[in-house]
């Protein structure tokens, strides 16, 4: 399940060794647009179909800011099936969310200023030099 995503009521999305990630990150340009739960939610959706992601064995989002991990089966042949795997999963946050059943943590998503070139996080109102 993704780091930043929760689910309020019943079950959630079990994580396992055998999952592949799909990654999506944001960048600050997108954060104007991402005001709402349902918005990043459709922006996440959009970004899988249109494969504006990356696949990894780990999550991307554990170890930095402006990323959300979507877990997917790594039983499928192709990138292809991942993503649809993904988006599937994805699909079904977009329901949890409208339903006032699930929500996304941006104050913690967007809490820090994002990486660049392997740089470290560091909080926009914190000293120069102070991880955050």
């Amino acid at each position: 399940m993704s780091y930043y995503i929760t689910i309020h009521n019943g079950h959630g999305v079990d994580e396992s060794l055998l999952n592949e990630w799909v990654n999506i990150t944001f960048s600050k340009g997108d954060l104007f647009y991402l005001r709402t739960d349902g918005a990043l939610i459709c922006f996440i959706i959009e970004c899988i179909r249109e494969r504006k992601c990356t696949i990894t064995l780990e999550p991307k989002d554990r170890q930095s800011r402006w990323c959300i991990s979507i877990p997917a089966s790594r039983a499928h042949k192709s990138s292809r099936g991942v993503l649809r795997d993904a988006l599937q999963l994805a699909e079904w946050y977009k329901v949890q969310i409208l339903n006032g059943n699930a929500s996304i943590n941006r104050e913690l998503l967007f809490d820090r200023n994002p990486y660049h070139e392997e740089r470290m996080c560091v909080r926009s109102d914190a000293a120069p030099g102070v991880v955050g």
